[in-house]
This record gives structure tokens, C-alpha cells and sequence, in this order.
């Protein structure tokens, strides 16, 4: 097959025919210097040119443009036939003139070609410089001086190109030599390798990466967004997304750009402190120019701070001096007046997705990563359902979860379960609230929970609403009819240590949630609008954790309200009202304990979901206290007759487990099982602190115990 001659195979058949086209441009005018203007042993001639040597030198320069001309024909004719050439897609980008062609092809010669750098040493206008100066550039170009004028107009005109190619900062004095600025030569020599300066503040993306991760929700706002983008793509704009942070911005940004057909250049502006920013701002310009991306500026909001405005304007009026359009991204709405900006000003709000949105963003992240899929998931599709409604996610937020859990299945070498998938969710959320309030790890559950079987049941109720709220405000349409108020709030009222901190425990446990305790009485304040802002910080956190929120104490604020006698009674009742707006707002549990439910009026009690009561135990339910407070690996002796200590002795469930607990210590230190005496002896100390005294009828047949561990005593002594 005969090669065609009027196209090049690669860009190599170029770059070699245009060194060809400089060496014989260059040799040509040094031989025509030499002539015309040198005598012999290099003496000058005259500073006249003749008139035929001006001739001479122009049929020269119109050999030489001719060259060039007809190598960007047969560039341009490759190009079409999907050849790769990137000097000319450069050329073609940037719409440069013949001009500028002209003087980039002189400086690309320097660069690589040795005989082309000697050649320039030796000529008068460049001499023993290497890379040409503006003036060889003019006198390679024309011999004509008005044309030589037309040509330094259009340098000045067409700044910002000539600045694309040979860098900003430098003169347009005739000795400056025109060196390409180094990104340029970079990407001639290596179009695919991505700029050293930019690394760490910018990252291009292409779309490939998106192959394996579909736009699996959103896919309006992302067809809104390529639109604006697509739309008139020369006219100055600003495309300002804000949202939470993982809401899916960046992601979304870069599926449009894949729905255009273009690069993403995304740059974290908050890196730019401890850099040249100004340079960095240049260089990163230029590389959305060179790739033809879609520039999008990341943490743009780290530019409010402080109200400095201008920051934020200088950075968008410099970019879009250059750029046609530019992507802001932030965490926050858009702040300033949009006169004060050089182009209109487009806000789009990346909101939290549906419940609906984050089943399916569920879906496909363990589609992702299978590892972290529990079992219960694969049999119960609920399971997940449950998940996506507890959790008010983001997309990013979500993906992170599953990819955390599979991670730590990887290395435990275990399954997953709901609890590995549901850590990995309460570590998605930053908050907080532990300067507020104390966290409790959850360590019992309904086994552990012993309460008459009707307040048990309102306990799993009350889980019930979260477990299920996505089905009942969500696909069964409630959220419609219901503002606020969509969260549980509980009242836990009952004699010290019945377990009101326990049952919220076991909520906790339950639905996997983490349980923050706050006790009301440090809340309070005795400034006015204190107790308010405390309260705020609380829930404001709470927000973030989506934990539970357990008041104690809850009296100390909750007690009846008063008539408004004086200014006091009139903010107490305004903090009251404030706590239950706020819990009314909260779409989460809060839980609030009481010793005293006497104290609270019917106005308040109306607007508690669910009151339960934590009655002192029966002997029936102390004896499965008893039953149950020593763990198995504890020594018994099997004197001990919980029998008789359930029957006998009306104790909470907390003054039990006080009594086990002293009483295993003191057979630990005796050396023995846990026997009757031990415990009776603590039995009588505990009951010491809440004011009784026992007497010997009350131990009945076991009275003989009671001094017989004082007796050892003494006989050790």
C-alpha cells in the first residue's frame, strides 16, 4: 500500500518536519546576514541592505511561511483523519494566529533541536542566545516594518494566548527570549502526563471512573445541571452548588461533564494557603484550557470567612477572564450581593436524599461492597430499609459506611452483621455533643430489662416508630399530615433505681443507635436566654449524632408550671416551652427521666408520646433480679436463697445489683463462694443509705449470719 504524502502518521512525522522548516528558516536568513550584511572576517558591510538584498530576504521569508503553511495543511488533514498532534490541537484551542504560530514553532525548535539552538547563537538579533527573542521572531517572519508593527499589535492584543504559551510575567521587550512556559513543552512531549505543580490541589477526571458507579439517584438535577452548563457554552457564567458535605456534588458535577463529553479539573481552593496562589490560579487556568475541561473550584466557602468578599471575587474575576464558565462548590448558601460579581450567578442546592434515595444508594453500595452485606439484610430486605430511615444520609456518607464495614470484615476475617454496618454509620457523623452531655455505652438488653409485661411492651413501640417511620411517613404518606413532631419523646418516671437509665439502654441497643445523657440541672441557668442556648447546642448536635437524647433528672426544668407571678416564673416557663419545641423539632428519640411525676401538669403530659412507668419491683420480678444479677461465671453457694431475699426485702432493681456487687467483692476477699451472710451483710448496709434500720425479724431463720462475718473479724484481729 502506497503511504499518502499529505497527511503525517503520528505526531513525530510533525514535530520533525517543522524542525526541518526552522533549521532551513534559520540557515537561509544567517547566510543571507552573512552576505548582506558582513564583509569578509565578520567586518559589517553597511548598516544599508540593498535593495535586492531586501528582495532576497523577503523571497526567503515567503519560502519559509510557505513551509509552515503547508505543514499546518497536512497537520490539519491528518487531525481530520484522527491523527494526534498536540501542538496543533493547542493551536487550534486557543485560535492562534499565523503570528504565534510562527514564534511558537521558533521556540519548540530550541527546545528540541540542537542545530536550531546553534543556528540562533550565530544570527546578529539573537546573538549567543539559544532560544529566539522577539526581535528574531519579527525578522523570520516579514521584512516589511509596517507589517513588523501589525505583528507587536497583535502580541499585545492577544496577550492571554501569547501568556498561554510562553507563561505570564514576562516583557515584550525586543532581547527577551520566548522560552515556552514549561507545562506546554510537558504536554507536547507527553500529552497524557498530568502537570507536577498541580498535584495534591488538582485532580482531572475523564468519566471512566464513573462507568462503575452510576448516577443511581438524582439524575434530574444532574440533567439540569448539564444543561446550564451545555447551554450557550461561551457566555461568562457561575454555577453555585452548595449541600452538605458527601451530599453528591462533586459526583454529580462530574456526571454532567461525562453527559457533555468533557474533562472535570477539580481544585480544592483551600489549598492555596501556603502557595503562590496567584501562580497556581495561572497554572491551573491553563491546564482547564489544555484539557478543554470543566473547571470546578471545591471548599469555595473557605473563602467567606471573615467576610473577606474580595477573596472570593478576586479568584472568580481572574478565572473568568480566562474561562467561559466556572463551578463553585460549598457547604453553604451564596453570601454576597451577585452585582458585586463579573458574571450571572446560578445557586443550585444539593438537598438530602428520600428515604426512597437512600434505600437505593443502600443498595448500591453494598452492591459495591458485598463484604459488608449482614445476612440479615440478604433474607429481610426491611432490615435495610430500616437502616436508610434511621440514618439521614448522604450519598457520600453512605458509600463510606459500606466501604468501612467491608474493610473491617477484612480484617476480623468474620461476617458482617447489623452491628459491624450500623458502627460504621455512627462513624459518618462529626458532632459535638460529648462536650454536652455523657455517652453511655449500651450494655443490657430486654432480658435484662425486668418490668410488668405492658410497660415492656410500650418500650418496643416506641422502637417500633423509628424502626418503621420510613414506612409509615414515607411510603404510607404520613409525612404529609405531620409538620413536626415526627420523633418519640418519652417520659421515664419511677422511685430511684428502677431502670429508667436501663431501659434506655436497651433502646439504645436496639436500634443501634448511639445514647448521649444529659442532666437537666447543669443545662439550667440562672441568666436569662442561658438555659435556651445550652439547650440549642444540645439539640444542634443531637441533629448531627442522630443519636438518642436522655434527660435526667428532667424535674429540675419540667416541674408544674407556675402562675407568672414575677419575671422568673415568666422565663422558666419560656425555657419549658423552648425544650419541648425543641424535642418536638427532633426527629430522633428523647427520653426524659423522672423520680417525681406529681410535678408535671396535664398540658405538658399531653405532648409526650409515650409515658411509662418504672414501678419498684414485686416479689415475683425481684426474684428474677435476684435470678439474674450474677453472671455465670460468678460462685454461688448454695446457701444462698434468693427466695427469701426477693420475698423479704423490697428493693429496686439498682439496690440489687449494688448488693451483688459488694457482696462478690467480699467473697473475692475471703477467699470463698458468694455466700447468704455476705450478702445479707450488704443487704443491711444498703438499706442503711436510704435511712432503715432492720431488725432481727427481718432476716428471719438467717439472723444467725448477720455477725458472724463482724465475729471473724474480730478473731482476726
Amino acid at each position: 500500500m502506497e503511504r499518502e504524502t499529505d497527511q503525517y502518521m503520528n505526531a513525530d512525522e510533525y514535530v520533525q518536519e517543522l524542525l526541518i522548516n526552522v533549521r532551513s528558516l534559520a540557515g537561509e536568513y544567517l547566510n543571507w546576514k552573512k552576505q548582506s550584511v558582513f564583509a569578509g572576517e565578520g567586518r559589517i558591510r553597511d548598516t544599508e541592505v540593498s535593495r535586492e538584498g531586501i528582495l532576497e530576504l523577503s523571497q526567503i521569508l515567503r519560502r519559509g511561511k510557505h513551509s509552515f503553511e503547508e505543514m499546518h495543511r497536512k497537520a490539519e488533514q491528518s487531525v481530520r483523519r484522527r491523527t494526534i498532534i498536540p501542538l496543533e490541537y493547542l493551536f487550534h484551542i486557543k485560535k492562534a494566529g499565523k503570528y504565534l504560530k510562527h514564534c511558537v514553532s521558533l521556540a519548540l525548535a530550541a527546545e528540541l533541536d540542537r542545530n536550531s539552538g546553534e543556528l540562533f547563537q550565530e544570527i546578529p538579533e539573537n546573538y549567543k542566545k539559544i532560544y529566539p527573542t522577539l526581535e528574531l521572531g519579527l525578522c523570520l517572519y516579514t521584512a516589511d516594518s509596517r507589517a513588523r508593527i501589525e505583528c507587536m499589535r497583535n502580541m499585545i492584543e492577544e496577550k492571554e494566548t501569547f501568556d498561554f504559551f510562553f507563561g505570564t510575567g514576562n516583557s515584550r521587550e525586543s532581547r527577551t527570549e520566548m522560552r515556552l512556559d514549561p507545562r506546554i513543552l510537558q504536554f507536547l512531549l507527553s500529552p497524557e502526563t498530568e502537570p507536577e505543580k498541580l498535584e495534591g490541589f488538582c485532580r482531572l477526571y475523564d468519566g471512566s471512573d464513573l462507568e462503575e458507579q452510576p448516577m443511581v439517584i438524582r439524575e434530574d438535577q444532574m440533567e439540569r445541571t448539564a444543561a446550564l452548563l451545555g447551554t450557550v457554552p461561551e457566555e461568562k457564567k457561575i454555577l453555585y452548588l452548595f449541600g452538605h458535605p458527601g451530599s453528591g456534588r462533586r459526583f454529580m458535577i462530574r456526571h454532567a461533564c461525562r453527559k457533555l463529553g468533557r474533562f472535570c479539573l477539580e481544585a480544592d481552593i483551600g489549598k492555596l494557603d501556603g502557595n503562590d496562589p496567584g501562580k497556581l490560579l495561572d497554572e491551573m487556568i491553563r491546564e482547564t484550557q489544555i484539557r478543554r475541561a470543566v473547571l470546578c473550584i471545591r471548599n469555595f466557602h473557605l473563602l467567606f470567612q471573615n467576610g473577606k468578599m474580595y477573596q472570593a471575587l478576586g479568584v472568580v474575576e481572574k478565572i473568568l477572564m480566562h474561562l467561559p464558565q466556572v463551578i463553585l462548590l460549598a457547604d453553604q448558601t451564596w453570601p454576597y450581593s451577585r452585582e458585586e460579581f463579573p458574571a450571572p450567578v446560578t445557586e443550585l442546592e444539593i438537598s438530602p436524599p428520600d428515604i426512597g434515595e437512600r434505600i437505593t444508594l443502600w443498595e448500591e453500595a453494598l452492591r459495591q461492597h458485598p463484604e459488608a452485606m449482614p445476612e440479615t439484610f440478604q433474607t429481610e430486605h426491611a432490615r435495610l430499609e430500616i437502616l436508610a430511615g434511621k440514618f439521614t444520609f448522604h450519598p457520600g456518607q453512605i458509600m463510606s459506611a459500606a466501604a468501612e464495614t467491608s474493610r473491617s470484615v477484612q480484617w476480623t476475617g468474620k461476617r458482617a452483621e447489623e452491628e459491624d454496618l450500623y458502627r460504621a454509620c455512627r462513624h459518618q457523623v462529626s458532632h459535638r455533643l460529648g462536650e454536652r452531655a455523657m455517652q453511655i455505652e449500651p450494655a443490657y438488653g430486654w432480658d435484662d430489662l425486668i418490668l410488668p409485661p405492658d410497660r415492656k411492651q410500650m418500650l418496643r413501640n416506641a422502637c417500633d416508630q423509628i424502626e418503621y417511620s420510613h414506612q409509615v411517613y414515607g411510603k404510607w404518606g404520613f409525612a404529609s399530615k405531620m409538620v413536626y413532631g415526627k420523633g418519640v419523646s418519652m417520659l421515664f418516671y419511677g422511685p430511684p433505681g428502677t431502670g429508667k437509665t436501663m431501659g434506655a439502654q436497651v433502646l439504645a441497643r436496639e436500634l443501634h443507635l448511639e445514647l448521649y445523657k444529659a442532666d437537666l440541672s447543669s443545662v439550667m441557668s440562672k441568666y436569662i436566654g442561658e438555659t435556651e442556648k445550652n439547650l440549642g447546642e444540645i439539640f444542634e448536635e443531637v441533629k448531627k449524632s442522630q443519636s438518642i437524647l436522655f434527660f435526667d433528672e428532667a424535674d429540675a426544668l419540667f416541674g408544674k408550671r407556675s402562675e407568672v407571678k414575677d419575671a422568673q416564673d415568666k422565663y422558666a416557663n419560656a425555657e419549658t416551652a423552648y425544650l419541648l419545641q425543641k424535642m418536638e423539632e427532633y426527629e430522633g428519640i428523647v427520653i426524659l427521666a423522672t423520680n417525681y411525676i406529681q410535678n408535671f401538669d396535664e398540658a405538658f403530659k399531653r405532648r409526650i408520646r409515650f409515658m411509662i412507668e418504672f414501678p419498684l419491683p414485686d416479689a415475683k420480678r425481684r426474684l428474677k433480679i435476684w435470678s439474674q444479677v450474677y453472671p455465670r461465671q460468678t460462685p454461688v453457694s448454695e446457701d444462698v436463697d434468693f427466695e427469701f431475699l426477693a420475698g423479704q426485702f423490697e428493693l429496686s432493681g439498682s439496690s440489687i445489683k449494688n448488693i451483688a456487687v459488694s457482696a462478690a467483692f467480699r467473697a473475692a476477699a475471703a477467699g470463698t463462694e458468694v455466700e447468704m451472710e455476705q450478702i445479707l451483710n450488704c443487704l443491711k448496709e444498703e438499706m442503711k443509705k436510704s435511712g432503715k434500720n432492720l431488725q432481727r425479724e427481718d432476716f428471719g431463720p438467717y439472723y444467725s449470719l448477720m455477725n458472724r462475718e463482724e465475729d471473724t473479724s474480730h478473731a482476726i484481729i
